[in-house]
């Protein structure tokens, strides 16, 4: 059996968040569950070991993104790796008392319920995998109950907050950029790696259209810049000079192309000069959700914009619309106004 010391520290993310950079709400769990080292190559030594190769090697062939593999490799070499320290060297050794065994010691690793959900998914995709490929009969994740998940959302940015952010920008160093990059996020709905993949031929500032590059064999979708927006990027792009299509949209101040540490460094030193906490990528794409449905945007438009590839998480966000209409309602009917 391997030791347990096995199970270290890494960094915390969904492989389809995915992504994005890693929430708030995910930061500081402990334990090699939660966060990500980089990823390992399944090594196929017994027959569940094949059977992860095999998973692998499929979702490969169905051309998921390399974030959302990522996700998988590590993932799955825990719950393999666990299963393997256990004895469990087989798919049809799989129980669902070993299922509930594995998450328990994830929960108390003190990760985030969406961790300890994304684990238990990926446990039912494998095992359902296995029963396609006629490993096992049944999957022994059909009678091991799923973790529920918290049913608020987490915060969006308030008008006041995104008003401190742009005058924080105004500040700065690079003014002009850093306005165009708040409003970029808040106006598209962008994943943080969709954002740092944009060169400049990917907007047309003429009629506010964004390319999104989905990459490996996806369909690229389009989202758009409002007037605002694009005139931010176009002072920014006017102060660059030169540039050409083909450049990354985004610089740093010395002119290479902005990475993912460079936006949160970025995000930090506006959030510190603003006097905010918890300002990350993925929080611009919950405001443009949540600001886009009180406006009146239709769910679906809403759907294609963001490219989700179900409505189950904008649902939630309609949910709470919805609630922000009852409560608009209570306090300003027109019976309990009028008479």
């Amino acid at each position: 059996r391997r030791p347990h010391h096995l199970l270290a520290s890494a960094n915390e993310s969904h492989p389809s968040a995915p992504h994005q950079a890693t929430p708030a709400h995910e930061r500081g769990a402990a334990g090699r569950y939660g966060r990500r080292q980089p990823p390992r190559e399944p090594r196929a030594t017994t027959p569940l070991g094949q059977a992860e190769e095999s998973f692998l090697l499929d979702h490969e062939i169905r051309q998921c993104t390399e974030k959302t593999m990522e996700g998988y490799r590590h993932d799955l070499a825990v719950i393999v790796r666990w299963l393997e320290d256990h004895e469990v060297v087989e798919p049809l050794q799989i129980t669902p008392q070993h299922i509930r065994l594995f998450l328990r010691e994830v929960d108390a690793r003190n990760v985030s319920p969406y961790t300890l959900h994304r684990y238990a998914r990926e446990i039912r995709a494998f095992c359902n995998f296995m029963v396609r490929e006629e490993l096992i009969e049944r999957s022994p994740m059909a009678k091991v109950g799923m973790p529920r998940l918290p049913k608020e959302l987490l915060p969006a940015f308030t008008v006041d907050e995104m008003q401190r952010l742009l005058a924080a920008a105004e500040q700065g160093r690079c003014p002009v950029r850093d306005t165009a990059v708040l409003l970029t996020l808040l106006d598209t709905g962008c994943r943080s790696a969709e954002f740092l993949a944009l060169t400049v031929g990917d907007l047309d500032l003429q009629t506010g259209q964004v390319t999104v590059i989905q990459g490996k064999g996806r369909k690229d979708r389009t989202t758009y810049l409002g007037v605002r927006a694009r005139e931010a990027v176009r002072q920014y792009l006017k102060q660059r000079n030169r540039h050409d299509s083909r450049q990354p949209l985004w610089l740093t101040e010395d002119n290479r192309p902005l990475n993912k540490a460079g936006l949160r460094t970025l995000l930090d030193r506006l959030a510190k000069r603003a006097g905010l906490t918890d300002v990350h990528p993925h929080k611009f794409r919950r405001t443009f959700a949540l600001w886009s449905l009180r406006a009146g945007m239709n769910i679906y438009c809403l759907q294609a914009l963001m490219g989700h590839s179900t409505l189950t998480m904008l649902q939630r966000y309609l949910a709470l619309v919805e609630a922000d209409l009852e409560k608009q309602h209570r306090e300003h009917g027109a019976v309990d106004s009028m008479l």
